[in-house]
Parts: C-alpha cells; structure tokens; sequence
C-alpha cells in the first residue's frame, strides 16, 4: 500500500499515476482506501487510473483529463452540482463519493429525490451493485454503491490485522 500523505508537492502527473495496485489516500480528512484494481476493471480502465490524493481532495486520470471524486453527501432538499454522463458512487467510512467518468456539456443537479432504479440497462450488468439513475435530457446517470462491490478489499486494507 502505497500513501501520497507525504508526497512531494513538486511530483509530476505522470509520476502520481504510475502503475499501483492498492493506494492509500487522504480526501476531506477522512483516509480512505480503495481497491484500485477492483475499482478499475469495473469500469473497464488501466490500472494507471487509480485515483489518488491531490490537494485536499480525490483525483484520478480518465482520457487525458484530471477527473474530480466529488463528495456527495447532499440531502434530499438539496441538489449537488455534478458533471457526468456516468456517475459511481461510493460508500467508505460512511462518506459518499461521486465519481465523474464521463463528462456532458452542462452542469447537472442532482438530489436523492431525483434517483430511480432503473428497469433495463445496468440491472443485467451488476444488479446487487446498482443503486439508480437519473435521466438528463436524453443522458442516463448511472449509480452504482461501489462500497458493496468493493466492501472485502476495503474492510481488508483499512484493517490488515484483522
């Protein structure tokens, strides 16, 4: 496991994103851990795309872009500025995170309200993983609770002596 806690702050991208398996990172104050391979087979990336620690918050490298995880733990009364075709959330030490894969044009909001599960689509790919979508002028935004596909690696490395 790996940690960016002490990282120089002079590191390149291309140096942050080097081929990892598992990554130790730090986001909001609350030290997470992500199975990065897990996570990247999902959704089908190299495992050069792991997300890692960056200022204060989560980033990760998607088709030459610096992609944001968006915490996203809005009430329902409340909507949450997002960017995405597709969204993954994910559940960690009882944080939710928002992950953008694949940015739209404009800027969505989105609230808990607005979430329905879906009848087609995903419900074949992962259906005990798939949490909603959301329609957007033509656009799907998929939610999936990555905590659950992912919960043994994560319970795992956030307690190795267990």
């Amino acid at each position: 496991m790996r940690s960016f806690d002490n990282a120089d702050p002079n590191l390149t991208y291309s140096a942050m994103f080097a081929p990892m398996r598992f990554l130790r990172v730090q986001a909001l104050g609350a030290e997470l851990a992500f199975d990065a391979a897990s996570l990247c087979d999902l959704l089908d990336l190299a495992d050069t795309h792991a997300p890692v620690r960056f200022g204060r918050g989560l980033v990760m490298f998607y088709e030459s872009r610096i992609i944001p995880l968006v915490d996203y733990r809005s009430p329902p009364s409340r909507g949450t500025a997002l960017t995405g075709a597709q969204l993954v959330i994910a559940q960690v030490q009882r944080r939710r995170f928002a992950l953008v894969v694949d940015c739209i044009k404009e800027q969505v909001s989105v609230d808990y309200a607005e979430i329905c599960v879906p009848e087609r689509a995903l419900a074949d790919w992962c259906p005990a993983y798939l949490v909603g979508c959301i329609w957007r002028e033509g656009s799907e935004v998929y939610l999936i609770d990555l905590e659950r596909l992912l919960g043994p690696a994560i319970r795992t490395y956030l307690n190795p002596s267990k």
